[in-house]
């Protein structure tokens, strides 16, 4: 019988394991991936120690940072490491000079709301021993701009979606993992800078592992502007056009079908009955990501007929 892909929330008076216990809490690995992250790096870091929590270690990667990032990280850890690499293998370098049996791979940006949400969070990998990945909601920080709510309005509608349907690969990022689950599928691709975290979801999937998606939220300080939301849709862009949509376990019509019709019913939900002016910004979230998908394979195309001119 397969395991369960994903589990909501599940009661404790469901879980069947123990191995997580308040006399046998394990060492918890957080390894965070820098470059240039001064001004969101301090509260990530800060959460992270103010955890009710005896056991914890702080992995640095850094992509030799040009700001303060350095002088902050210092103040938090000693565990520093340098990596001007893709993603993928400054995530895989962070893990391999962790020591915990649990993994936080954790943004620079992350912020933890409150002191006891680790030691809340790691019960549920007593669910059953097949739970690889605790998954939380991500929200946008109290007092955010309109345009980091909006960001998370709209993830938490497609994230719905994607339980609802069963589609889509689930649990890869800024989560928690077993180690032995990670050392199973050997390493995440060393190859792929943006989704990375597709990537390492589906190859846990693929081994059929579990993910438990946790309510209690991590606060993500993202896409706070319209201008570093566009700017980091190049990266995705840059992914996703070569490898298609296929990574995330979507098609095109899985993605169309996100954007022009669950995020339109969204914003119109969320105007005239949230009264959610954050909303408004809709059609000009969706413009600056079409926008770089199409500057990316147009540059993609002119690349493959300059190479296919050259071999002739």
């Amino acid at each position: 019988m397969q395991a369960e892909y994903l589990i909501i929330e599940p009661k404790e008076s469901e879980f069947t394991s123990s191995s997580i216990t308040n006399d046998k809490l394990p060492l918890v690995s957080f390894c965070i991936p820098t470059k240039n992250n001064e001004d969101t790096l301090e509260k990530c870091l800060a959460s992270i120690v103010n955890q009710n929590y005896p056991n914890l270690e702080i992995i640095i990667v850094d992509g030799y940072s040009t700001d303060n990032t350095i002088s902050i990280a210092k103040r938090y850890t000693k565990n520093i490491f340098f990596d001007s690499g893709k993603l993928g293998e400054v995530r895989q370098k962070s893990i391999n000079f962790s020591n915990g049996e649990i993994i936080a791979l954790f943004d620079s940006d992350i912020v933890i709301p409150h002191r006891n949400w680790l030691i809340n969070a790691l019960k549920f990998f007593n669910y059953s021993d097949n739970v690889s990945t605790i998954w939380p909601k991500n929200t946008a920080l109290p007092n955010s701009s309109n345009i980091q709510k909006l960001y998370f309005n709209l993830w938490e509608m497609l994230i719905e979606n994607r339980i609802k349907t069963g589609k889509g690969f689930l649990g890869g990022g800024n989560s928690l993992f077993l180690r032995r689950c990670l050392e199973e599928i050997y390493e995440i691709n060393k190859d792929i800078h943006w989704g990375e975290d597709f990537d390492l979801s589906k190859k846990l999937r693929e081994k059929g592992y579990s993910v438990i998606f946790l309510s209690d939220p991590l606060y993500h300080d993202t896409m706070r502007t319209l201008k570093q939301f566009y700017q980091k849709q190049f990266l995705g862009a840059k992914t996703f056009t070569q490898t298609g949509f296929h990574m995330m376990g979507l098609s095109i019509k899985d993605v169309f079908f996100e954007h022009f019709i669950i995020g339109f019913k969204g914003m119109f939900i969320g105007l005239l009955v949230k009264r959610d002016l954050s909303w408004l910004y809709y059609p000009f979230l969706l413009f600056a990501r079409l926008l770089a998908y199409t500057i990316t394979t147009i540059k993609n195309i002119f690349q493959k007929t300059e190479v296919t001119e050259n071999e002739q």
